[in-house]
């Protein structure tokens, strides 16, 4: 079997970081197990309460939660967080193994680097399913941890009639079909795919993109995967996913010398940190390489896929949390959104949260309705966050050349490059 050919400086770096970083055991799987049978526990904050996708510095109501109280938001909020990288990292462990296998040589170099973070993943996953578990548990309450993570569409801001189609089990429709015949037929026939694409809407594209990332790289004979570029799409676009984990991640836990962070759930973060630092340069070296040694037809296509998750990308971040309050109410999904409210939602089951019972939905009404002033704010925390995205989104434009949108974009684009270009970060700040 062909296999492809990249430059050995790269999985060079990958191997020492990986014999380095396992030096001593780190397996996530004793913290979270240590997690689970301590429970949540006295007063610690499991989050920066900058992170907490709420609104806390602008609504009395959750100003007015007590220390425990607050405890136990974090601690919700930490577990669904997890839930969503975890069901992010699932679909990431089955493209690894197929670009393991029809992209490179068996057991090279290459073949085990995928390999060794699969090995990883696995650790991940269970280990936050446990702590998902535990504050379950702790709550009263049974929930299932299935969830629509970032390659099932989530890149963007998505209408609701979208996310409530979303399926995380396998489909085959007559649509990845013709997906998949072009994908057989070879790179003269890439180009139909995204004609394909450009006829049918935000659900169809996403749900297209996870086939081919996924099912429709275990469905082809390597020789195709290598000649469509399936292996730089998927890890260019899991690098994506990078991004925004390790933006959300990084600052989880700021500032430790101002607040009381709960011990085990900082050892879990910094952990999965050191694995995510290495899948995340996995990412990006591996895939730039891959996209360099594919043919022309193969660059396009992959290029055209994306321009276009980048774009939905900025267009959902790089909007003021009033802004994606508005946005809900108009029937389009955010995921952190999403993940603040059914963290708020679940944490009101503890019995300690008794006396803070409330109407979610006339809560949001109820911050909606704050000054239009605020609708531009943005705190310290968001601006870190968008100055990190903008840093890495810049690697990746200028590494595949990417000419984007920006008329499309409107005011988003411009926030990125303001937030590109943020040398000092202020405590709060008006947008664009």
């Amino acid at each position: 079997m062909n296999t492809v050919k990249i430059d050995n400086r790269i999985p060079k770096i990958q191997n020492k970081l990986f014999e380095q970083a396992h030096t001593h055991s780190l397996e996530l799987k004793p913290v979270a197990i240590a997690m689970s049978k301590q429970g949540i526990k006295g007063e610690k904050l499991y989050s920066h309460p900058g992170m907490l996708p709420l609104p806390v510095p602008i609504c009395e109501y959750l100003l007015s939660f007590n220390a425990r109280q607050m405890s136990i938001l974090s601690a919700t909020f930490f577990a669904n967080f997890y839930k969503y990288v975890a069901n992010s990292e699932y679909q990431s462990l089955m493209s690894n193994m197929s670009i393991a296998e029809k992209v490179f040589a068996s057991y090279s170099d290459e073949f085990m680097i995928l390999h060794q973070e699969t090995n990883e993943e696995m650790d991940h996953i269970w280990s936050f399913r446990t702590v998902y578990s535990m504050v379950c548990r702790e709550i009263g309450i049974q929930s299932s941890f299935d969830e629509p993570g970032f390659f099932y569409g989530s890149v963007g801001a998505i209408p609701q009639s979208d996310f409530d189609s979303f399926d995380t089990r396998f489909t085959f429709d007559e649509d990845l079909n013709e997906t998949l015949l072009n994908l057989q037929k070879g790179k003269s026939f890439l180009k139909n795919i995204v004609e394909q694409t450009q006829q049918r809407g935000q659900n169809f594209t996403y749900r297209n993109l996870r086939f081919m990332i996924g099912d429709a790289m275990r469905m082809l004979p390597a020789e195709k995967v290598q000649e469509s570029g399936l292996g730089s799409l998927t890890l260019l676009y899991r690098y994506m996913a990078n991004v925004e984990l390790k933006k959300s991640e990084a600052y989880l836990f700021d500032s430790p010398e101002k607040f009381d962070y709960e011990p085990l759930a900082f050892e879990l973060n910094q952990g999965h940190l050191t694995d995510e630092a290495r899948h995340y340069t996995t990412s990006f070296d591996l895939g730039v390489e891959l996209y360099r040694v594919a043919p022309p037809e193969a660059q396009d296509f992959v290029r055209y896929f994306i321009q276009l998750i980048v774009e939905d990308y900025i267009s959902a971040s790089y909007t003021t949390y009033l802004e994606k309050l508005d946005l809900t109410v108009q029937g389009i999904m955010l995921t952190d959104i999403r993940v603040g409210l059914n963290s708020l939602s679940m944490s009101l089951h503890h019995p300690e949260l008794a006396d803070k019972q409330v109407d979610i939905n006339q809560l949001v009404n109820s911050w909606r309705q704050v000054s239009s002033k605020w609708r531009n704010i943005i705190g310290y925390m968001e601006q870190k966050s968008w100055q990190y995205k903008s840093q890495q989104l810049e690697r990746l434009i200028k590494a595949l050349g990417l000419e984007l949108n920006t008329s499309k974009l409107g005011n988003r684009y411009e926030r990125y490059k303001d937030a590109l270009a943020i040398k000092e970060i202020q405590k709060v700040v008006e947008v664009a």
